[in-house]
């Protein structure tokens, strides 16, 4: 599936720049041998799009009404070419250079972040309370959340690993038995299932 996506959306273009962008589509989808027979159609378009220059007119030194009906004319107008990007959307054969010919711009999607890195500077605090180990990670990007993994040492491949999710890349593992060695680990959690591990640290629950 292509990642290239026309932009349909107009809200954030000021209001003038919205009839010279809305101008632009109409000179490059006129006769345009790629997108024949548009829907809506070309004269739908230029129609409201003379309303909304007209409307824009009055809007100086106008009444309120004339604002309400500039904000009304251009809700028609966007609407008009959100559906009139998705028509060259779906006939632009996934082409950049077809669809660059309507006038209308391009937004990429984001591509999948994939496998996060390994975790970096994961060190443990210097909690005092009975029983607390702190734990911090440097932030990976990509990362929707972190997940931090502690278990008794000596770890072997029997070891049981607990889980401690965190949306932020730092966690305080509570209520550990005091002066008991405990080994952690961290892991950033993305798209990917795939999983790489932080390098083991040791530490003992402090009294």
């Amino acid at each position: 599936m292509s990642s290239l996506r026309i932009r349909v959306s107009f809200k954030n273009y000021k209001d003038t720049d919205l009839e010279q962008k809305a101008q632009h589509i109409m000179q490059c989808m006129t006769g345009n041998a790629n997108f024949t027979n548009p829907t809506p159609t070309l004269a739908e378009v230029q129609t409201c799009i003379d309303k909304y220059a007209i409307a824009l007119g009055n809007v100086v030194d106008g009444s309120k009404q004339d604002t309400v009906i500039k904000n009304q004319t251009r809700v028609s107008l966007e609407s008009l070419l959100h559906n009139l990007g998705l028509f060259v959307q779906l006939n632009s054969k996934d082409d950049e250079a077809i669809m660059l010919s309507s006038g209308f711009d391009l937004s990429k999607t984001p591509a999948p972040v994939g496998v996060l890195p390994k975790p970096a500077n994961f060190s443990t605090g210097s909690s005092s309370i009975k029983g607390n180990v702190d734990l911090s990670v440097n932030p990976i990007k990509g990362a929707s959340a972190y997940q931090f993994e502690y278990t008794e040492t000596p770890v072997t491949d029997a070891s049981n690993w607990h889980t401690v999710s965190s949306t932020t890349p730092w966690v305080t593992i509570p209520n550990l038995t005091s002066g008991k060695e405990y080994a952690f680990r961290v892991t950033g959690v993305g798209s990917d299932p795939t999983r790489v591990y932080s390098d083991v640290i040791n530490k003992v629950a402090p009294f």
